[in-house]
């Protein structure tokens, strides 16, 4: 059956309004003339008919009366009106529009995804907590990407629509909102609304109808050389929209990945509010085990020591352990005796990340690097005497690191420690020696 449109109570009063002000009568068929020349502008229509198909007197009198007409004539009738049909439509017969339920634009699963215990919380998040916006955030290379494909693919039943954007290529807010709101309207006038009409349209039709949007790689969106959690000068009105995703009241979720913690996402998460951070760490000993096994490793007993020196992060160890195996036959323990942490193509991942950090986060980072041991802030403190740092500059300076996921805290001794993974200690080193 095809689908159809009528106008809602208040539309139709807009509907009536237009077509006294336009002036023709309504048995007048100027109506259907110019419906069908946008119904069907490569034809030649003529007054007397024969109009377009879908498109005739019974059709306008039903539509004036605000009952059900093709969506085509719908529109078209709206158009001739000067009334923007999104606005009077019956908001409950968008749903009949919407394309076959699914994923759209999901990237298929490349590798497995060894996170039981991070895809049961964010299962219950999601389902059972009713969540709106849900923040997985992590260092490079940790798999956050991995796991919101297996959390999407996993969902897909419990939603009517699971769709995915890429932020990689930085898209514009207009752009953005355009192509999620063309998922329903079919057709979108840019120029005819402002952000924040737009950010209103897209919350509506969350509620509507429940919906898992991932958007993947938010840190592309932030400033470069400052603290973490400011947005790029064009790209601030994201934060206005997960901002609205997050406290406004819908049926859907929203979930981001990136490696940058967002300050909307920091002011407005906790324990039991609907939005929430999931901080993505290593892999398990048993699941960074399973990836060593896959790629031909020897030597077991070996294994763990490997595994802790790199954190159990993912694609660090895919990494090293091609490396191992073609330089050392796959014997790990021939790696471990050389007692180094190589980088390799681990660099190319910290570079993104480390290209975005202001100075006095590079100069913390350095000198937790050369301490060789965790340092508290008093001892920080005294690291940097030179960089004449106050307390609350070096407090925000490590919450940054915090939001960027690359420092470690230990909070088991009477005061609080920070300390750096040995990669990032390495890639630091190896670096910033010359500050």
């Amino acid at each position: 059956m095809a689908p159809t449109l009528k106008a809602s109570e208040v539309g139709l009063k807009q509907i009536q309004q237009a077509r006294k002000e336009r002036g023709w009568t309504i048995d007048c068929e100027k109506w259907l003339l110019a419906a069908s020349h946008l119904m069907a502008p490569d034809r030649e229509w003529q007054i007397g008919g024969p109009y377009a198909d879908g498109c005739s007197e019974a059709t306008w009198r039903r539509f004036l009366r605000g009952e059900k007409v093709g969506t085509a004539a719908f529109k078209a009738f709206c158009q001739v009106l000067g009334c923007d049909w999104r606005i009077v439509v019956e908001r409950e017969d968008l749903l009949g529009l919407q394309m076959d339920p699914g994923l759209v634009g999901v990237p298929d699963v490349m590798v497995g995804c060894d996170r039981a215990s991070e895809l049961a919380i964010l299962n219950q998040w999601v389902l059972q907590d009713n969540c709106r916006l849900i923040a997985i955030l992590g260092m490079g290379g940790m798999g956050k990407t991995t796991l919101a494909i297996h959390l999407a693919n996993q969902l897909e039943d419990k939603f009517d629509r699971v769709i995915w954007r890429s932020l990689q290529q930085s898209p514009s807010i207009i752009d953005q909102l355009d192509q999620l709101l063309n998922l329903w309207d079919g057709e979108v006038l840019p120029e005819m609304e402002t952000v924040d009409a737009k950010i209103s349209r897209l919350i509506e039709y969350l509620h509507l109808q429940r919906c898992l949007i991932v958007f993947d790689g938010l840190e592309v969106l932030m400033t470069a050389n400052e603290l973490a959690g400011r947005y790029r000068e064009s790209y601030q009105e994201y934060g206005k929209l997960f901002r609205k995703i997050g406290s406004l009241n819908h049926r859907s979720c929203a979930i981001i990945t990136s490696t940058e913690k967002s300050r909307e996402i920091a002011v407005l998460e906790g324990k039991n509010s609907p939005v929430r951070c999931l901080h993505v760490a290593g892999l398990s000993t048993k699941a960074a085990q399973e990836i060593l096994r896959d790629r031909g490793l020897v030597e077991e007993p070996a294994w763990d020591e490997l595994i802790q020196r790199y954190r159990g992060n993912p694609l660090a160890l895919r990494i090293i352990s091609a490396t191992i195996a073609e330089i050392f036959n796959n014997r790990a323990s021939e790696f471990l005796r050389h007692n180094t942490i190589f980088l390799g193509g681990i660099t190319e991942v910290l570079d993104q990340q480390f290209e975005r950090l202001s100075d006095v986060e590079i100069k913390l980072l350095y000198q937790l690097a050369i301490s060789g041991e965790p340092l508290d802030i008093e001892g920080l403190r005294e690291g940097l005497a030179a960089a004449a740092l106050s307390t609350s500059q070096l407090m925000a300076a490590l919450q940054s690191l915090a939001w960027r996921s690359l420092i470690e805290k230990n909070s088991s001794t009477s005061q609080v420690t920070f300390t750096l993974q040995p990669v990032v200690m390495k890639y630091v080193i190896n670096n910033f020696g010359h500050i």
